[in-house]
């Protein structure tokens, strides 16, 4: 599952690392958002969300939010090309071979092509298998405000579904990227009560561009789950889990964010500009995104949270 990606190297036994030693906080970590009171006076759903209603709030994991699709378009899809070549080499070099059996300088290349085909294939597909294809169609977070609970979408490879007490965790921005381009993400740990160690942590909503959006997206949680459902306006956009082509293009297109950009009176132009330049790259990831939701299944929650947020 996309949100999994990773997680075996940075938390194998969730609170230890590859050397069975817990995970230390970072110290610059430990400066957290805060909890019961506002960190900004603006609030900000990140397009982030799938449903909200007076009970729950359920939002995307980041993995999920910006790498569905990847993995398939960047490994699977070409893939598909190379193993056209090869078979079509395989089987030119079997004609020649059977044409004149004499030629038995053919039978190395032949083996070469089975061997070093079959190891790229595996090699290669392991990471679309086990993140984008024949999973779930997306990494739910819900944030009940009723059971102040947070629960986090898991297969059963790692256990299954994690809840959290609300008060229990700490938020932070966090920065991610490279070159350039720098993001900010909304992380949130949980951690022992030292403050020291943490045994858990996740990331949610999507990569944001300034550390402002982070905090105001960080206040429309908070006050969704401490001050109630009134307190923040609907989300101007939900994602969805059905398949849909069109939906898969919206996601890598990032066409909703540039709208609400444009409303802000904020200059889109430079961003139109590198949509375009980018746009045959955006299309691959949009087609890996509707495999990856072809070949996935909806999320079913375990009954009990399900009974916690109203549902049955």
């Amino acid at each position: 599952m996309i949100n999994e990606y990773d997680l075996d190297y940075r938390d194998r036994d969730r609170g230890t690392d590859w050397f069975r030693q817990p995970l230390r906080l970072d110290y610059s970590l430990r400066r957290t958002l805060p909890h019961g009171e506002r960190a900004t006076d603006e609030v900000y759903d990140a397009i982030s969300t799938y449903r909200q209603n007076d009970l729950y709030l359920e939002t995307s994991h980041t993995k999920e939010r910006f790498l569905r699709g990847f993995f398939t378009a960047g490994m699977g899809i070409p893939l598909v090309g190379i193993n056209i070549f090869m078979v079509y080499a395989f089987f030119l070099l079997i004609f020649y071979f059977f044409s004149d059996p004499e030629r038995l300088s053919l039978i190395f290349p032949i083996g070469v092509i089975v061997i070093l085909g079959g190891a790229m294939d595996i090699f290669i597909l392991n990471l679309p298998l086990k993140n984008d294809w024949f999973t779930y169609r997306h990494a739910p977070i819900r944030f009940n405000r009723r059971t102040r609970q947070v629960h986090v979408f898991y297969t059963p490879r790692f256990g299954g579904p994690r809840s959290y007490d609300w008060d229990a965790l700490t938020a932070q921005i966090l920065e991610t990227g490279r070159g350039k381009v720098t993001y900010y993400v909304l992380t949130m740990t949980a951690a022992d009560p030292s403050g020291r160690y943490y045994y858990d942590r996740f990331e949610v909503g999507n990569q944001l561009l300034h550390r402002e959006e982070g905090i105001r997206w960080w206040e429309y949680i908070r006050r969704f789950m401490e001050e109630g459902p009134d307190s923040v306006p609907d989300p101007d956009w939900t994602l969805s889990e059905r398949l849909s082509l069109r939906e898969s293009f919206v996601r890598w297109f990032a066409l909703h964010e540039l709208r609400r950009e444009r409303a802000l009176g904020l200059n889109v132009r430079p961003a139109i500009a590198r949509i375009i330049l980018i746009s045959p790259f955006l299309a691959l990831f949009s087609i890996g995104h509707f495999i990856s939701m072809l070949t996935s299944r909806h999320v079913q929650w375990p009954q009990e949270i399900r009974q916690a947020c109203g549902e049955e």
